[in-house]
């Protein structure tokens, strides 16, 4: 049973933010519309400085006002299907996330965005960032956490598998909210779920092979432009997941996209790698986001919290605090 508020919002979701290809032209003003107000943090026990690397990628640093309490740290990217930019929905998890880590700092990657900037930009970007942690900021890949939304989760999970590979050290953990994972769209669930997923589905009809690739060939996908999509740095549906360190994901039950975290998740555990799964029954695309509002979310985001926390081995913080309900 889907609590009121969720049910409330998946009404509100599906009648104004559904960017199924034949109930709207194009996808891009949906995804590229998230940034509705314009402070850097709403927090105010968060500073906050921009930065830029040498490479010319830029970047943003949350840390608590009193100054970070140890040398761990957050590293999110951030969702958007590749079309949307970094915006406050984003900047305002930062004293959760600080707080799960002991007071530790968060950086967020302000990568460039489709359809003008297309792969490998994204990947390479966030590699030039996890380069500026690991060097410049002067922190270690040991005490790094990376996670991210969506969009945000295929840049996590690209990241991973490009720094595994390459023979690097390899960060504490990793999360992913709904990771978009898969750009073939192979998966069970994109049949399955088609009509009861609220942001990329549509109630009327099933999925058949025509309606398919008239997904695929939505703008959607415009960051893959020139790209093999099977590529597993594209989508990390595709890899292989051995020598990973713990993971953990959240992931809406009515999902199109739920497959990708299930088949990630499937790989993780077959190479011996610790992983949880939150699943939200009757939840959507990236729900944990709405933790505050509605129960589920919540609960998806306690666990998220708790797994920050376990790993980096911080156990003074609990979400949701009672101060942060409504801020």
């Amino acid at each position: 049973m889907v609590s009121i508020t969720g049910q409330l919002i998946r009404w509100a979701l599906y009648t104004f933010s559904n960017i199924n290809p034949e109930r709207v032209e194009s996808a891009i003003p949906g995804c590229q519309g998230l940034d509705i107000f314009f402070w850097k943090t709403p927090n105010r026990e968060i500073k906050h400085y921009d930065g830029k690397t040498k490479n010319g990628t830029k970047y943003e640093v949350y840390y608590p006002k009193g100054g970070a309490k140890n040398d761990n740290v957050v590293y999110y990217l951030h969702g958007g299907a590749y079309i949307g930019k970094q915006n406050w929905i984003y900047r305002y998890q930062s004293r959760y996330y600080s707080q799960a880590a002991g007071g530790a700092t968060v950086v967020y990657v302000d990568y460039d965005v489709a359809p003008g900037a297309v792969y490998p930009t994204q990947l390479d970007q966030a590699m030039d960032v996890w380069n500026e942690i690991v060097g410049k900021l002067g922190f270690k890949a040991e005490n790094v956490v990376c996670g991210g939304d969506s969009a945000g989760g295929n840049l996590t999970l690209g990241l991973m598998l490009k720094l595994r590979d390459e023979g690097r050290d390899m960060p504490r953990g990793g999360f992913a909210m709904s990771p978009w994972a898969d750009m073939l769209g192979n998966g069970a669930s994109y049949i399955d779920n088609y009509n009861v997923d609220i942001m990329f589905g549509n109630k009327k009809g099933e999925l058949t092979e025509e309606k398919k690739q008239q997904l695929m060939d939505f703008d959607v996908y415009c960051w893959t432009k020139g790209a093999d999509r099977g590529h597993p740095y594209v989508s990390p549906v595709y890899g292989d997941y051995h020598d990973f360190p713990p993971m953990f994901f959240t992931v809406g039950c009515h999902e199109m996209l739920r497959s990708d975290t299930e088949t990630i998740a499937a790989n993780l555990r077959k190479n011996g790698v610790p992983v949880e799964v939150f699943r939200g029954n009757g939840m959507w695309h990236v729900f944990t986001l709405f933790h505050g509002i509605v129960p589920e979310a919540t609960a998806a985001f306690s666990c998220l919290t708790n797994f920050i926390s376990d790993r980096f081995e911080t156990y003074d913080y609990t979400y949701p605090s009672k101060k942060y309900r409504i801020s």
